[in-house]
């Protein structure tokens, strides 16, 4: 989705919105904020004419048209980003923008109603002619219509409001799903991937990835169990993050398999944090909380490669998973370099 990363003008875009889809009697939803607020920000162009062909077909602007619209312009728009998660953090961003848009408008609108129905009650009719009477009463008339249409707006934005937050918590929580590894609160391999592509051109930029697999897992889980294997998995998750710095992104592979992007880092830096995981994870004493068991030591083994001038990802992958099989073949619990 092509919108403003400019608060100030989002909300320009949206306030702008509002009067267009009273004055046509348009649903203040959030599909329908959307698609105006992507007209007024000319984001676009073959929507602003179906927009405009619509109103001027129908005076307004129908629900399944508006669907339609939506549907055509801007999500097809983005297919090349439906594999990622683009497209949720542009909502996101918009839906912020919508809700904080929403309450101020809501507030602006409900202060000049009142002040105009002030307005009308002050003016009175002493003293005035016939003439000018018939057109006060004429002004009272559509003032009193233009506040009831006002306040039936007012609940509509408040309905709208509320509907407004609810979708930023779903896009905020389907955002972070698609992103996360469940079991232990890691980034997955999709944002592993993102991270790389932002960096992956820079050669003057170090970086570094290092693969990590639980030693002798299966074997761990066939003795004690998946739920006490879960607890270890959840343990190194929970370790990598306290043991990374800033800079580096722990992941989660899948099964017992984890990685550690390090961009902006030396290789030297790389191998102290690779040690510091190895060794504090090999001096934990694990115990079977049900049965009070204590766990012989569980170890890894670290296999670190360092980019080379335009290596795609697969390829950098590749080389530090040998380096771990490497250290596995030489006796695991330990950290060995690529060559």
């Amino acid at each position: 989705m092509k919108f403003s990363e400019d608060s100030s003008q989002a909300a320009n875009y949206l306030r702008r919105a509002v009067p267009k889809m009273v004055e046509h009697d348009i649903v203040p939803n959030p599909l329908n904020y959307t698609l105006w607020y992507s007209y007024f920000s000319q984001a676009y162009p073959s929507l602003n004419k179906a927009l405009e062909d619509t109103v001027s077909r129908y005076g307004t602007c129908p629900v399944d048209v508006s669907e339609s619209l939506f549907l055509e312009h801007i999500i097809q728009t983005d297919d090349q980003l439906s594999q990622n998660n683009k497209i949720q953090q542009s909502l996101v961003h918009l839906v912020s923008d919508l809700s904080g848009t929403i309450e101020k408008t809501s507030q602006e609108t409900a202060v000049y109603s009142s002040a105009l129905k002030e307005n009308i009650m002050e003016l009175g009719t002493s003293g005035l002619s016939d003439e000018l009477v018939q057109k006060l009463n004429e002004l009272s008339s559509n003032a009193s219509g233009l506040c009831s249409t006002n306040e039936a707006f007012q609940s509509q934005l408040a309905q709208a409001q509320s509907e407004i937050n609810a979708l930023k918590q779903e896009l905020e929580e389907s955002q972070s799903q698609a992103s996360t590894d469940a079991l232990t609160g890691l980034a997955n391999r999709r944002v592993f991937e993102s991270i790389f592509t932002q960096h992956a051109h820079n050669d003057d930029m170090p970086m570094s990835v290092v693969m990590i697999d639980i030693d002798r897992f299966k074997n761990f889980n066939d003795t004690h169990g998946h739920l006490m294997g879960d607890q270890i998995l959840q343990f190194v998750g929970k370790l990598l993050k306290q043991e990374c710095p800033k800079s580096v992104t722990p992941v989660r592979f899948g099964g017992e398999e984890f990685a550690l992007l390090c961009p902006e880092l030396g290789i030297d830096n790389v191998k102290d944090i690779a040690e510091t995981i190895r060794t504090k994870l090999s001096k934990v004493a694990f115990s079977n909380k049900r049965t009070g068991e204590r766990i012989e030591p569980v170890t890894a083994s670290f296999g670190i490669a360092v980019k080379r001038s335009n290596e795609v990802l697969e390829n950098l992958i590749e080389r530090a998973d040998n380096a771990l099989y490497a250290a596995k073949n030489n006796g695991r619990n330990q950290v060995q370099l690529a060559s």
